[in-house]
Formats: C-alpha cells, sequence, structure tokens
C-alpha cells in the first residue's frame, strides 16, 4: 500500500488552435456540448501532468527515464505509463463534462468567490512549472478550468449525497463502509536510507531485517509490548524511521497489501516491504466512534461515492446526444508526446 529544458520553440495553448486549425482539424478542444459550451484541451493535457507528478512523488513514475518505456501498477497489473495517463486524462474530462450538464439539470452554479479560488490556485500552479505548462501547451485558463471541475463536482455531490441531498446516505450505511474497508494499526518503519539520504547496503538492509524479525517473535511471544516499541518510534522519529501507536486508515482491498491488513484479526502482526522501506504492523480494534463519524463524514462520503458518483458523470456525457468528444486531439496530445520531466516533484517520504 503506497501510502500512498526551456523549450526553443514555446506552444501556449492560445496558438495552438491557431496553428492547427490550418491542417483542417481544430484541436483545441477537448469536448464540447452544444455548440457554445467547450472544455479545452489543454485541461486534457494539464490532468496528464497532474497524474505524472503523483505517480512520481509515490516513486512509481521517474523523471529520468522515457515515459514510454515505464509501467505503472493498476489493480496489481502492469500498464504501460502513457496508455493509463491518457486514459485518466481522458475519464477526467468526460467526467467535467458530465458535470457540466449535471448542473445545468439541477440548477447549480459556482459564485464568484470560487470562480475567483479557482484562478487564484490555477494561477499559483501555473506559475510554480511555467515553463513546463508552455512548452507542453497547457494556458492557465486550462487550469483554471481542472480547479473550477474540483469545486462544481464537490458541489454536486453534496447535493446528490449530502444529508439534505436527493440520494442521502444514512449513518448506518457509512458504518458499514467503515467496518469494511477501514482498520487500526500501530506499526515501525524503517526507510532503507541512512540519515545523510544515502541507501543502506544490503548488509544494513540484512541487520534491520533481523532486529524487525526479533521485535514480532517477542511481540508474539509476550515478552515485548509492541505498542510501547511503537510509542518509542513515534517519539524517537527521523526522516527516514518512524512509528505510530494508532493509525486509523481506508486501505484498498485490490492491492496486496491492504488486503493484508484487513485479513489480520486483531492482536496480529504481519510485515510489508517494498524496495525502498520495511514495516511492522499490528492491527488493532477499529478506532471511529460515532464522534469520529460525525466530524469526518464529508471525507468518509467523498472516498465511499466519488468513484461511483465520477462513473455516473461520465456515463451522463458518453449518452448526451449533444455532446462530442474530440478523439483527433485526444491521440495528437497523448502524454507520449509531451514533455514532463521538468516538473517540480515534491518529495514524499511516507509509506502510508
Amino acid at each position: 500500500m503506497k501510502i500512498l529544458k526551456k523549450a526553443a520553440a514555446v506552444i501556449a495553448a492560445a496558438s495552438l488552435a491557431v496553428s492547427l486549425s490550418a491542417c483542417g482539424s481544430d484541436l483545441s478542444w477537448a469536448s464540447r456540448i452544444g455548440k457554445d459550451t467547450t472544455v479545452p484541451i489543454g485541461m486534457y493535457i494539464y490532468m496528464q501532468a497532474a497524474n505524472f507528478r503523483t505517480y512520481a512523488q509515490n516513486g512509481l513514475l521517474t523523471t529520468t527515464s522515457s515515459l514510454e518505456e515505464q509501467t505503472v501498477k493498476v489493480s496489481d497489473s502492469d500498464k504501460k505509463a502513457t496508455e493509463h495517463l491518457d486514459s485518466e486524462a481522458v475519464k477526467a474530462v468526460k467526467s467535467y463534462t458530465g458535470a457540466l450538464l449535471l448542473a445545468k439539470e439541477m440548477k447549480i452554479e459556482l459564485t464568484e468567490e470560487e470562480i475567483a479560488s479557482a484562478e487564484s490556485s490555477a494561477k499559483q500552479q501555473y506559475e510554480t512549472d511555467k515553463e513546463v505548462y508552455e512548452k507542453n501547451g497547457v494556458a492557465q485558463s486550462s487550469i483554471t478550468e481542472y480547479y473550477k471541475n474540483l469545486s462544481l463536482q464537490n458541489k454536486l455531490f453534496t447535493a446528490v449525497y449530502g444529508k439534505d441531498g436527493t440520494k442521502p446516505i444514512s449513518d448506518k450505511e457509512l458504518k458499514q463502509y467503515i467496518k469494511e474497508n477501514y482498520a487500526t494499526i500501530s506499526y515501525i518503519q524503517q526507510y532503507y536510507l541512512n540519515e545523510d539520504g544515502s541507501s543502506m547496503t544490503d548488509a544494513q538492509k540484512a541487520k534491520i531485517k533481523k532486529q524487525y524479525e526479533k521485535i514480532k517473535s517477542q511481540a508474539e511471544s509476550g515478552k515485548l509490548k509492541f505498542l510501547d516499541k511503537c510509542k518509542d518510534f513515534e517519539k524517537n522519529a527521523t526522516s527516514y524511521k518512524s512509528g505510530s501507536t494508532k493509525y486509523t486508515s481506508l486501505w484498498d482491498l485490490t492491492d496486496e497489501d491492504g488486503k493484508k491488513i484487513m485479513d489480520l484479526k486483531p492482536g496480529e502482526l504481519t510485515f510489508l516491504e517494498t524496495d525502498s522501506a520495511i514495516v511492522l504492523l499490528q492491527k488493532q480494534k477499529i478506532d471511529y466512534d460515532d464522534a469520529g463519524l460525525k466530524s469526518g463524514r464529508e471525507a468518509l462520503l467523498i472516498r465511499y461515492k466519488f468513484d461511483e458518483f465520477t462513473k455516473e458523470l461520465i456515463a451522463k456525457a458518453k449518452n448526451d446526444k449533444s455532446v462530442s468528444f474530440n478523439d483527433d486531439a485526444f491521440e495528437k496530445f497523448g502524454s507520449a508526446t509531451r514533455d514532463f520531466s521538468n516538473l517540480s516533484i515534491p518529495s514524499n517520504y511516507n509509506y502510508y
């Protein structure tokens, strides 16, 4: 569970449509509703970049190798990175198109403040990686559409699944969802990195594993209280070594590690390991009471229903006869033709 060069010729989104319209095809838009409403192709490209950044941040993609040579793991199977990035970007365009249709039906609009917030967030994001976006044909206005999409879908989601929505979700249903998908664990973890950031040798890794195996054996035999060990790790945490006595999270049952955790009984211990880290954890009784349900209800709802909601929006867009999607533009600006290698990638050392 991964919990977890400046271009010689700058291609701006505004000039993109002009330069390509001479070829007899308008590639400036990703989707169109009727004659007046369009989603810009720049948003499609921006979603490729945003997803690339997320995968790179979590060590699933790298900026040092060609994107066409890389794969990402999707539901425990390897998929070509370019195909996955393009597929996810198309989904984003289609769900936004569906959101625009639903918003018109439900008479829901963004406020001036919400639009201003989207524009502000887009400006900040654009300035962070301006050269990369210019090189790849993403205008700031396209990023604004992305943030408007986030805000609009959140409003629609609440209008549908909130307590006063058209299809409200009860506390009873949410509690069942928690029971089936959440678990509380105590854990200690160590990245295979020294305090100076250098990689551990095989001998150092073997030593760490042996120490963790000893802790597990002592905890299972009753010679050691695992929670005390977790508390010590939590108190003396470093950049590459940490722990927690109580960590409650949603676990992906399609993920090997997530299923492994959910299958444990309270009190049982197990190891999780990647090429970069080792974790020893113990499952605890679920730490989610009525107060937690009340304070975290909105986040729970999103985790429970947002994927389903997105699928409904995509279906709505696909089935609406007034909608058209620009497959020529999707193909022309696929991620295999983009260069995101100079995107700023925040560091991420959290295993969970």
